[in-house]
């Protein structure tokens, strides 16, 4: 029996599509107590567990970034039977500074993350979230980890002064959206005010 069970058509808003990324977020995979999947012909995950809402120790965090230097991949690849999905997920962060460089060394010296990454493509009405570093078949060893962590002062008073951070892992399937049901994420920004991602 075929695993196939639609085509894909494109609509009319699916011609009118941009590029980029909004919002990242990042969290620990060693927080991850579990996740829920969508129900059967979705791709998506409905619930993380391990973080819940209203400023618990597990959080996840807000990066933010320069505008139009963000961008998440994922290819695949099949050898032997086997598939290997490569992710990974770049930004560019402003200026070099004390504060940067203690955001940089926990990056590095993490055991591994996950980042639910926020697209500019929208359906109309919500944005796509995805989630990169944790799968239903490898997690929790589909983390992302710290690949290279870039910093240019420049030589001219206008150059830029930034570090640009990438982030790769290996998954067995492409990244889920993330919809969750109910309360979401509980998320820490910059300026230490915690939402909830829904």
């Amino acid at each position: 029996m075929g695993l196939l069970t639609k085509g894909h058509i494109i609509s009319c808003s699916d011609r009118n599509r941009r590029g980029g990324i909004k919002a990242i977020y990042l969290g620990e995979v060693a927080n991850v107590t579990g996740a829920t999947a969508g129900a059967s012909g979705t791709h998506n995950f409905t619930s993380i567990a391990g973080f819940p809402s209203g400023g618990a120790l597990n959080l996840v965090y807000k990066f933010e970034f320069d505008r139009e230097t963000a961008y998440y991949t994922a290819n695949a690849t099949r050898e032997n039977g086997s598939t290997i999905v490569e992710t990974e997920l770049g930004f560019t962060v402003p200026k070099i500074t004390e504060e940067i460089q203690l955001r940089l060394e926990e990056l590095k010296d993490s055991c591994g993350l996950f980042a639910i990454v926020e697209t500019f493509a929208d359906d109309g009405t919500t944005t796509y979230k995805f989630v990169l570093g944790y799968d239903t078949i490898f997690s929790p060893d589909a983390f992302l980890e710290f690949a290279s962590g870039e910093q240019n002062t420049g030589t001219a008073l206008q150059d830029p002064n930034e570090t640009v951070v990438k982030l790769s892992g290996l998954m067995a399937e492409y990244p889920r959206e993330y919809v969750p049901s109910g309360v979401g994420l509980a998320v820490e920004t910059a300026a230490d005010n915690s939402f909830s991602l829904t």
